[in-house]
């Protein structure tokens, strides 16, 4: 396997990751935001091949000068429990620390247990809540 940073070149397949990504992620009652080719222009983002195939996708918002905002990490179904995600988010962490910044942070739907599971497994600690509310239940309609 071979992480790599994707390129406009790669604009299509990262698309088509993103669509398989949150079609998969329905934790939430809205769908998820479209895909846009600024997620890989203006963002790290990275890809992991084998041979001729993207497997899996992270990407990190790199805004903040003191951390990066992990977000999108995906392998694809059939790929998966063969340490890829575990890869991709390694290999996100040393560019970010290159980078200067000191802190990964990321979000995760309170469902998703193996996405938990592996963010635990990594180190990462339960350090904000993310709440939503219904719009018509918080208004009282």
């Amino acid at each position: 396997m071979e992480i790599r940073r994707a390129t406009e070149a790669d604009l299509t397949v990262m698309r088509r990751l993103w669509n398989e990504f949150t079609a998969e992620a329905t934790f939430t009652p809205y769908p998820g935001s479209a895909f846009e080719p600024s997620l890989v222009t203006k963002h790290i983002a990275l890809v992991a091949e084998e041979g001729d195939s993207v497997v899996g996708t992270v990407y990190a918002n790199t805004m903040s000068e003191h951390f990066g905002y992990v977000f999108g990490l995906y392998t694809r179904p059939d790929e998966r429990r063969r340490g890829i995600a575990q890869a991709l988010m390694l290999a996100i962490a040393a560019i970010l620390r290159e980078e200067g910044r000191r802190y990964v942070v990321l979000s995760v739907d309170t469902p998703n247990e193996s996405a938990r599971s592996l963010y635990e497994r990594l180190g990462f600690e339960d350090a904000a809540r993310m709440l939503r509310a219904d719009v018509d239940v918080l208004l009282g309609d």
